[in-house]
C-alpha cells in the first residue's frame, strides 16, 4: 500500500513495517538509524523530513553527506519522493554569496559538512532548520565537521531534530557512545538482516571465498624478504626490544611501538641511533612482505623502486645488503616477465563470467588499481578506475565531477567493471551491481560491511573474497569477521536505549543560577564581544575554532601570513608537535617564520601537544634546540607550548583580549611593520587595493609614477595597465570612492 501524505507524491513510497516503526520513533527525538545497506535509510529520512516540513511549514531541512556525489544522490531521491520544489545542493564549489542566497531561498538543502561548517562560521543561521540528517553518521568523532554542526544546531535551532544514518556504526562501545553524544542522540533504532520484520526484504547475497596458493617464484621472493626481516627482528630481540623474533608474532603496530620507545631513549641521552635505524628498516621490510602477499609482484616492484630513492641511513644500509640487491633484481625480472599474484588470474576469470553484467572490484592500493585495469582490458573487459580526489605521488586523483561522470557511464553500460579504492565503499549509489570482489580482505568491520553493501540492493548479488593461503590475507579476513559479530551484538544491546534526559530539578536549578548571574555575565559578554580574531581557513576543522567561537567574534579568512591574527601587531603560527618537526625536516619552518617576523611586530609560534617533543621523530635533540633558539634570537619569535587545542584556544583568546580590550589596540589583516624603502612602501600601499598583486602594483606605479596619481585615476585609465580589466578597475574605484562604513 502506498503512503499518503500532503507532501509526498502519490504512489512514490510503499512504506515497509520496519520503516514505519523507525519513522514513528525518529519523529519524537534525536535518533541514530542503523540499517543494513539497501533497506531504505534514505526513504526513512525523507518520511521524517516530510513530517517536519508539514508540522513546521516555514522551516527548512538540511541533509549532510560526506561527498558531493552523495549529496546529489540524496537530493535526487528526495525530489522523486517529496512535492517540495525548492531543493538545492550546496558545496564548496559554489561562491560564498551564492550559497547564502541559495540557503535562504530553498527549503531542502543537501550539502557537504565542510561547506556548512564554514558557512556557520560566516554567520549562517540554523534557527529555522527543523531537521538535520547526518548521513554516514559514524564519522561523527574527533574534529569531523558533523560534531561542530550538531553542537551549533542544538544551540541555535528553534525546533531542532537530528537523524543519523549508518549501516555500520562500530564494533567499539565507546565509539558508538561518542558518536551518540556528539550528535545528541537520544535513541538508537537498529535492525540487522536477522530481524524478523527485515528478513523478507533482504536480498540474498552469496559470499564465496577463493583461496590461492602463492606460486614457487612468490615463495622465493617471500623467503628473501622474510630472511631480511628476521635478521632485523633478531637484532631487536638481542638488544632487548622484542621477546620473540618469530614473524607470526610481529606486526606493524608492534614495530611502531618499538620505534617510539627508541626515540624516547635518544632524548634521554641514550645512544640508540643504531636501534632506530634497525627498526626503520624492519618497518619497511614488513610492508614489502605485506605487498607481496596481498597485492603481488607489480605493487612490490613499484614500492622497492620508490623506497630506493629515499635518503635515510636505514634505507642506504638496507640497499647496500647483497640480499636486498638480489631481491630488487629478482622482483623486477618477474615483473618484466608479466608474472603476478595468482589472485589476478582468478579475478580475471570471475569478471569474464559477468561480462554482460556489472562488477565492482575493491583494492587497497592505487598501484594495484592500475594493474588490475590493465589486465582486465587485455582480456576485452571494459574496466575503469574509481579513486579518491587526493593525488598519490605523480598520479592525480579523481575530481568529484569525474567521479559522478564515471558512475553515470558505469550505470549506462560504458564500463563492465569499476576498480575502486575505499572511496566507493561508502554510500555511493551504484545500482544493480551483480558481483563485488575483494581483491584483499580488510581488517575493518565497517569497511567490510560497506564493500558487501554495494551489491544485493535490488536483486540477489554475489561477493567474492580473494585470499592467499598462509598470509596476512587470512588474518585480516578473520579480524573483520570477529569485529562484525561484535558490532551486531553491540548494536542489538544498544538498540532502543535512551540517552539521559535533563532532570527537571536540574533544569530549574540551572535556570535559577542563570537568572542570578545574568546581569554580571551580560556585562562580561558585552565586553568579550568586542574581541575579534582573524583565523585562517585551514584552521577551521579544529576544536580551537569551536572554543573561540564561544568567547569572541571569529572572522574566517585566507590569511597571507600566519594562522591567527590577534591585533595590529600580533600574529600567530600554530603547529602541532608533529607538524613542527616535519617543517624542520622539509625546510618549511624558517621561510614561514621569516615571513611572520617581517610582517608583524610581535610574531608568536605555538607548538601544540603533550608528548615529549624529542621522542617523536628521529631528529637530534641539539638540532631541535638550535631551531628553537634561532627562532627566538634571529627572528624575534616567541615560542609558546600548549597541551592541546583547548589550551591553544585559551592562549589565543587571552592574548587577543589583552591586546584589544586592555591595551585598546585594533586588529587588521596586515601587520603594523612597514617596509623600510620608499619604493617598498609605495608598493605596499598599492598592493592593499582589491585584487592587486605585487606584479600589478609595480605595473601601476610604472604607469602612473606616484601613489597619488593611481588614487585619482579613473576606470578607463586603470584599464590601460596590463592585467587590470573592467571588473578589477571597478573594484579599485569602489574602494577608493566609497564612504567609510558602507557595505
Amino acid at each position: 500500500m502506498y503512503v499518503t501524505h500532503p507532501l509526498i507524491k502519490e504512489e512514490s513510497i510503499r512504506l515497509r513495517r520496519y520503516q514505519e516503526a523507525v519513522v514513528a520513533r525518529a519523529i519524537e527525538g534525536n535518533t541514530m538509524v542503523v540499517l543494513p545497506t539497501g533497506l531504505g535509510k534514505t526513504i526513512i529520512a525523507a518520511m521524517i523530513a516530510a513530517h517536519r516540513l508539514y508540522t513546521h511549514p516555514d522551516s527548512k531541512i538540511l541533509f549532510l553527506a560526506p561527498t558531493r556525489p552523495l549529496a546529489v544522490q540524496h537530493k535526487n531521491t528526495f525530489d522523486h519522493i517529496l512535492k517540495i520544489k525548492k531543493s538545492v545542493v550546496l558545496t564548496g564549489r559554489d561562491p560564498i554569496k551564492k550559497r547564502a542566497d541559495l540557503f535562504r531561498e530553498n527549503r531542502m538543502i543537501f550539502a557537504t559538512p565542510q561547506t556548512i561548517e564554514n558557512d556557520i562560521m560566516r554567520g549562517m543561521d540554523l534557527s529555522n532548520v527543523s531537521l538535520i540528517i547526518f548521513d554516514e553518521c559514524h564519522r561523527s568523532v574527533g574534529n569531523y565537521s558533523y560534531v561542530h554542526i550538531a553542537e551549533e544546531y542544538t544551540k541555535k535551532a528553534r525546533n531542532p531534530l537530528i537523524t543519523g544514518l549508518t549501516a555500520s556504526p562500530s564494533s567499539d562501545r565507546e565509539t558508538i557512545k561518542q558518536v551518540s553524544q556528539n550528535l545528541h542522540i537520544q535513541q538508537i533504532e537498529a535492525k540487522t538482516e536477522h530481524d524478523r520484520d527485515v528478513k523478507e526484504y533482504i536480498k540474498q547475497i552469496e559470499t564465496k571465498w577463493i583461496k590461492v596458493e602463492l606460486p614457487p617464484n612468490f615463495q622465493e621472493i617471500k623467503k628473501h624478504i622474510e630472511n631480511l626481516l628476521r635478521d632485523e627482528l633478531r637484532e631487536l630481540k638481542k638488544r632487548g626490544y622484542l621477546k620473540s623474533a618469530q614473524l607470526t608474532r610481529i606486526n606493524k603496530k608492534k614495530l611502531l611501538g618499538i620505534q617510539s620507545e627508541i626515540r624516547k631513549e635518544i632524548t634521554q641521552g641514550i645512544d640508540s641511533y643504531q636501534e632506530a635505524s634497525i627498526t626503520a628498516a624492519a618497518i619497511k621490510i614488513n610492508h614489502a612482505l605485506e605487498l607481496l602477499e596481498t597485492q603481488g609482484i607489480h605493487a612490490l616492484d613499484l614500492y622497492l623502486q620508490r623506497m630506493g630513492k629515499q635518503k635515510s641511513k636505514a634505507i642506504k644500509k638496507l640497499y647496500a645488503d647483497v640480499r636486498m640487491k638480489h631481491l630488487i633484481k629478482r622482483t623486477h625480472e618477474l615483473r618484466s616477465q608479466g608474472i603476478d599474484h595468482p589472485k589476478l588470474g582468478e579475478l580475471t576469470s570471475l569478471v569474464k563470467e559477468y561480462r554482460d553484467r556489472k562488477v565492482l572490484v575493491f583494492t587497497q592500493y592505487r598501484d594495484t588499481v592500475d594493474w588490475i585495469i590493465e589486465k582486465l582490458n587485455e582480456n576485452d573487459i571494459l574496466a575503469h578506475e574509481f579513486i579518491g580526489q587526493a593525488p598519490r605521488g605523480m598520479k592525480k586523483g579523481m575530481s568529484q565531477k569525474k567521479q559522478i561522470e564515471t558512475i553515470k557511464k558505469f550505470r549506462q553500460g560504458a564500463y563492465t567493471a569499476l576498480v575502486a579504492t575505499s572511496v566507493a565503499e561508502e554510500g555511493i549509489d551504484i545500482p544493480k551491481v551483480d558481483l563485488v570482489v575483494f581483491y584483499e580482505p580488510v581488517p575493518s568491520e565497517i569497511r567490510s560491511i560497506q564493500r558487501r553493501g554495494r551489491t544485493g540492493r535490488t536483486a540477489a548479488g554475489k561477493v567474492v573474497v580473494l585470499m592467499a593461503k598462509g598470509t596476512r590475507d587470512e588474518g585480516y579476513y578473520w579480524a573483520a569477521v570477529h569485529k562484525e559479530r561484535k558490532m551486531r551484538k553491540l548494536v542489538r544491546e544498544m538498540g532502543d536505549t535512551i540517552a539521559p534526559e535533563i532532570d527537571e530539578n536540574q533544569r530549574m536549578l540551572s535556570e535559577f543560577v542563570f537568572e542570578k548571574v545574568s546581569k554580571k555575565e551580560t556585562r562580561k559578554k558585552a565586553k568579550d564581544a568586542e574581541v575579534k580574531i582573524y583565523l585562517d581557513v585551514r584552521e577551521r576543522n579544529t576544536r580551537i575554532l569551536t572554543e573561540l567561537k564561544e568567547k569572541t567574534k571569529i572572522d574566517l579568512k585566507q590569511l597571507p601570513v600566519g594562522d591567527y591574527i590577534l591585533s595590529d601587531r600580533i600574529a600567530v603560527e600554530r603547529k602541532t608537535q608533529e607538524d613542527f618537526l616535519s617543517s624542520i625536516v622539509d625546510n618549511r619552518l624558517f621561510p614561514q617564520a621569516r615571513e611572520l617576523s617581517e610582517n608583524f611586530d610581535i610574531p608568536l609560534l605555538i607548538i601544540e601537544g603533550s608528548q615529549d617533543l624529542y621522542t617523536l621523530r628521529n631528529i637530534h635533540p641539539n638540532a631541535l634546540r638550535a631551531a628553537i633558539a634561532s627562532l627566538a634570537i634571529d627572528l624575534g619569535i616567541a615560542v609558546i607550548y600548549t597541551r592541546n587545542e583547548k589550551d591553544t584556544a585559551e592562549y589565543l583568546y587571552q592574548i587577543a583580549k589583552r591586546e584589544q580590550i586592555d591595551e585598546g589596540r585594533g586588529i587588521r589583516l596586515r601587520g603594523s611593520r612597514k617596509p623600510l624603502l620608499l619604493r617598498e612602501r609605495q608598493r605596499y600601499v598599492i598592493e592593499s587595493l582589491p585584487n592587486v598583486s605585487s606584479v600589478l602594483a609595480k605595473r601601476l606605479l610604472d604607469e602612473f609614477q606616484t601613489v597619488e596619481e593611481i588614487m585619482k585615476a579613473p576606470e578607463d585609465e586603470l584599464r590601460k595597465v596590463e592585467g587590470i580589466g573592467e571588473k578589477k578597475a571597478k573594484e579599485i574605484r569602489k574602494v577608493l570612492k566609497a564612504g567609510y562604513g558602507k557595505k
